[in-house]
């Protein structure tokens, strides 16, 4: 049957959204790349670092877990969206501190293993997430529905690819790769919108599998996001200091000089308010 006008309107709509989404990744994903090749870059990382702590914190406990909970509740009295989420956590901290732990770890320095988990834990995670996204943006059958949806993704789209990418390096995930992670975390909204716009999966939207296994995934995401954040994020970030020191005089007898401690208590505050910012 062919398609009336107000129909083709909201689908120019949505291919719209999918090419501001699309572009709204990238832009937030090039900064962290486009950075790598500045000469003090690795002081930008670490605060960005923390600002991606507080992003995956915030996504965890606000985002993801109540809309787990929320979609879970009238399938059971027990608390399955609770109990996905601490999955989520334990199910990464077997993974991260006992399967794939190396032997040796420092207060003042990351595991020694080349490259962490929680890049590539991250990347599967937000790329689902952002399918789902994009799935319901592409059923959304009302232009001021699919305008809504466009701000609410792209709000989260950019600073969530920064996130990624800026993590990606922190973790020591290679240049080559962390350009492929980009790329598959810019495209998977937009495949979302595809899927959504093709109709194929019009029936799964309103069934009861579709509530429980997107409930599931929003509550063991959100355990996942957690852990990330603040096992390997925040807690590594508020250890670590990225300051210029070398013209403090120390006297070996006296410990750390005063002037020091005040610029590792600057360094620490400037990264929790960066937290703080990424969690709002």
């Amino acid at each position: 049957m062919p398609l009336d006008f107000a129909d083709l309107n909201v689908i120019t709509i949505q291919l719209l959204a999918l090419i501001a989404i699309l572009a709204v990744a990238v832009c937030g994903g090039l900064i962290p790349l486009v950075s790598s090749q500045w000469a003090h870059s690795e002081r930008f990382f670490s605060l960005g670092n923390a600002f991606a702590g507080g992003l995956f914190l915030g996504l965890g406990f606000i985002h993801l877990l109540p809309e787990g909970i929320e979609l879970l509740a009238p399938y059971s009295s027990f608390p399955w969206g609770a109990f996905a989420g601490t999955a989520g956590f334990a199910l990464l901290l077997l993974l991260d501190r006992i399967l794939f732990a190396s032997d040796e770890f420092s207060d003042a320095s990351p595991p020694s293993r080349e490259e962490a988990l929680h890049p590539y834990v991250l990347l599967t995670m937000l790329s689902i997430h952002s399918i789902v996204a994009g799935i319901a943006l592409g059923l959304e059958t009302t232009v001021a529905g699919v305008v809504a949806m466009l701000f609410a993704i792209a709000f989260h789209k950019g600073p969530a690819a920064f996130a990624l990418t800026v993590c990606a390096h922190s973790s020591g995930v290679s240049m080559a790769r962390q350009w492929w992670f980009l790329a598959l975390f810019c495209v998977m909204t937009p495949v979302g919108i595809v899927i959504g716009i093709s109709s194929g999966v019009v029936w799964l939207e309103s069934s009861d599998t579709y509530s429980i296994l997107q409930g599931a995934f929003c509550a063991f995401a959100a355990g996942t996001f957690i852990y990330i954040a603040v096992i390997d994020i925040i807690d590594k970030e508020l250890r670590t200091h990225h300051i210029d020191i070398a013209k403090e005089v120390v006297d070996p007898t006296q410990g750390v000089s005063s002037s020091e401690r005040q610029k590792r208590h600057d360094d620490r505050l400037v990264k929790f308010l960066l937290i703080v910012v990424g969690i709002v």
